[in-house]
C-alpha cells in the first residue's frame, strides 16, 4: 500500500485521533484512490512498517474496514479489499442509482428554505481545488462525499442507511470518480456543480432526472469538454485511469 513519505499534513494524527483511526482513514484512501486496488492483498506487517506503528492499530482498522464491506477476510489467507463480480456492479450501479434518484426527490419535494445544499457546494468547491492539481484521489474522495451528502440531505433514513451498504461496493468498483464519460477531471466537478444548481433552482422533474442519469454513468450536463480538458483526459486514459 502507498504510505507517502515523508508524511503529509492529512497523514498526521488529528487531535484526539487513535492511531487505528489514522491506519482506519490511511488504508480506506488508498482502496478509495486507487492504489490498494480490489483484489489486493493487505499485509499488515508491512502497513505498519511503512507507517512505523505496531500491528495492533492496522489490525483494528482492518476489522472496521471489513465490517464495512470493503476488506475481506480469509482464515489463514489474510486480508484481500473486496472485489466485486461484474455482474453484481452492474446490479449495484442500478440500485444506486435509484437511491439517489429517490434521495433527489425528497430534495426537489421540499420547501426552498430546506432545499438550500450549502454542503454540496462546499464539496463542489474542494472537488475543483483538487482537480486543478490533479490529486485525484482525493478528487475521488470528495466526488464519494458528494453523493453520500446528497443521500443524507434527503431527511430518509431508509435511503441513508441503502447507501452505506452501497458504498463499499461503489468504492471497489471505482465508479466514483469515474471520468470515462465526461471528457476529463474538471468537467466531472462541472457535472456535480450543475447537479447543484439543478436541484436549488431548476424544474424538479429534471433535477431528479439528472441526478438519476449521472449516477447511471449516462449524461454529461457539463456539456462538451474544452480543449484542454479533452488533452487531460487523454492523459489519464493513457495512465489507465
Amino acid at each position: 500500500m502507498r504510505i507517502p513519505d515523508p508524511t503529509p499534513a492529512y497523514a498526521r494524527l488529528g487531535e484526539g485521533e487513535l492511531l487505528s483511526d489514522k491506519a482506519y482513514r490511511l488504508i480506506r484512501a488508498a482502496i478509495v484512490d486507487g492504489s490498494q486496488p480490489p483484489g489486493s492483498r493487505l499485509v499488515e506487517s508491512d502497513i505498519a512498517r511503512r507507517m512505523g506503528v505496531s500491528q495492533a492499530p492496522i489490525r483494528e482498522a482492518v476489522k472496521r474496514l471489513a465490517l464495512e464491506g470493503l476488506v475481506t477476510s480469509f482464515p489463514r489467507r489474510g486480508s484481500y479489499v473486496t472485489e466485486i463480480m461484474k455482474g453484481e456492479a452492474a446490479t449495484a450501479r442500478e440500485i444506486r442509482a435509484s437511491v439517489e434518484r429517490a434521495a433527489a426527490q425528497f430534495i426537489a419535494d421540499s420547501s426552498p428554505t430546506e432545499r438550500q445544499l450549502p454542503e454540496l457546494r462546499e464539496i463542489v468547491a474542494q472537488m475543483q481545488e483538487f482537480a486543478e492539481v490533479e490529486d485525484i484521489g482525493r478528487l475521488r474522495g470528495a466526488d464519494l462525499a458528494f453523493h453520500r451528502t446528497l443521500t443524507e440531505r434527503s431527511g430518509s433514513a431508509v435511503l441513508t442507511r441503502v447507501w452505506s451498504v452501497l458504498e463499499p461496493i461503489i468504492v471497489s468498483q471505482r465508479v466514483i470518480g469515474d471520468p470515462g464519460f465526461h471528457g476529463g477531471w474538471m468537467a466531472v466537478v462541472k457535472d456535480h456543480g450543475k447537479l447543484v444548481e439543478l436541484l436549488e433552482h431548476g424544474d424538479p422533474e429534471e433535477a431528479v432526472t439528472a441526478v438519476y442519469e449521472h449516477a447511471m454513468g449516462r449524461r454529461d450536463l457539463a456539456g462538451p469538454p474544452t480543449a484542454d480538458e479533452s488533452s487531460k483526459a487523454g492523459e489519464s486514459s493513457e495512465a489507465g485511469e
